[in-house]
């Protein structure tokens, strides 16, 4: 990409990275883990001679702790501050950009919208895109009314109320991540159980067709520096099988007895042990028609759903080669483990990879730093050109 050189560009940028979870012992370990993978993938001069790297970890329960790095001792041995106490301390240290890295639905709404607050430009989606995305039903119904082809399906309010949905169908908590109560129904005896388990994570439950198995790709776009979402990267593939054929938790994230991440194994997918329906590859072989199926979809969707910066989508491809959009789940932790990281390593273009992807997208979120509000603004619901206008004297390649 090209960059723009602004003063913050060319000055080392304080990077605010914010982890943790204040609802779920489950989500807090999945953020704290990603974060770690990328801060033991940022050890590289080029970054540490571009960027500070300080870390906010939400613990469970809500208290905060402001640390140098994510060591556990160090996470244990700080003082444990109230939103209030935090929130100061966060606002006078005027950090360039923020790194969200949770998880959770506070996560992905109130606490990215903290930073939006007190003005600290956030690395990829807004909370109001989150916030949309997360709600499965809210997301087909703005990518459907936009072109993008989803499984027809209804929103269910009760564990006792019957789908009118055919057998078989997918239940889906409407807001909730990983998969976490998802199910395929195949008749009537299953319903009662899949309901409950559903229910046990939010008050609406999402009720669409069983996509029969074709294949299940996962596909990433980019904006390039127009803000335009043109950079399509390699797809993943991931290689379900008739007898297991769509993606579950612990398809994803290793497990203990408890149900709580294995940090000793982590990722389900791939690992040396996996069955065979938990195994991927990228690039996905994909044929000119498929990927430009593929490639119009998650463009079309990105703009509707307006995501920012980047987007990842799960498609489904049926039999016949119709594509149908699953889900949206527009997040990077940007280490060189993460699933967009990984997908942009398969190009051949040296500005996608790590950690120069990562450094782009922080110095175009600096970029975006709001200037303080005009008390002269007469009218109007939002402030007026409020963000930093970007500099045009000096151009890089990043």
């Amino acid at each position: 990409f090209a960059q723009p050189l602004c003063r913050a560009m060319v000055a080392s940028l304080r990077v605010l990275h914010v982890a943790g979870s204040p609802v779920s012992q489950y989500y807090s370990m999945i953020s704290v883990h990603y974060a770690r993978q990328m801060l033991a993938g940022s050890s590289d001069e080029a970054t540490k001679a571009s960027f500070e790297f300080t870390f906010a970890v939400v613990l469970p329960g809500g208290a905060w702790c402001i640390v140098p790095d994510l060591d556990q001792g160090t996470i244990d041995d700080a003082p444990k501050l109230e939103h209030g106490a935090a929130l100061s301390t966060l606002a006078a240290s005027d950090f360039d950009v923020c790194v969200p890295h949770m998880f959770c639905w506070p996560g992905y709404t109130q606490y990215r919208s903290i930073f939006d607050l007190i003005g600290v430009p956030l690395v990829g989606n807004t909370a109001e895109c989150m916030a949309l995305i997360t709600d499965k039903q809210q997301t087909k119904a703005v990518a459907a009314a936009a072109g993008v082809p989803v499984p027809p399906g209804e929103l269910l309010h009760s564990p006792d109320q019957t789908p009118t949905v055919g057998y078989p169908f997918v239940l889906k908590p409407c807001c909730e991540d990983n998969s976490m109560g998802i199910s395929k129904v195949e008749e009537a005896g299953e319903l009662r159980a899949s309901l409950v388990e559903a229910f046990k994570f939010d008050s609406k439950v999402v009720c669409e067709k069983f996509i029969p198995l074709g294949r299940e790709i996962r596909v990433a776009v980019v904006e390039d520096e127009a803000g335009e979402p043109s950079i399509l990267l390699p797809a993943t593939e991931y290689l379900l099988t008739p007898e297991h054929p769509m993606r579950t938790s612990t398809d994803k994230i290793s497990v203990t007895e408890e149900g709580l991440p294995d940090a000793d194994k982590f990722f389900a997918t791939n690992r040396e042990e996996a069955p065979d329906f938990r195994r991927s590859v990228c690039p996905a072989p994909l044929d000119d028609a498929l990927t430009a199926k593929l490639g119009e979809a998650a463009r079309r969707a990105h703009k509707a759903l307006r995501c920012r910066d980047f987007s990842i989508f799960d498609f489904r491809v049926d039999p016949e080669g119709e594509v149908y959009m699953l889900e949206c789940q527009p997040v990077c932790s940007f280490a060189r483990e993460s699933a967009m990281i990984g997908m942009a390593s398969k190009t051949d273009r040296p500005e996608l990879q790590h950690p120069q992807l990562f450094h782009t997208m922080l110095r175009r979120a600096a970029a975006r730093k709001p200037k303080p509000f005009d008390a002269s603004q007469k009218l109007g619901m939002k402030a007026a050109a409020r963000s930093t206008s970007p500099c045009s004297i000096v151009t890089t390649a990043t």
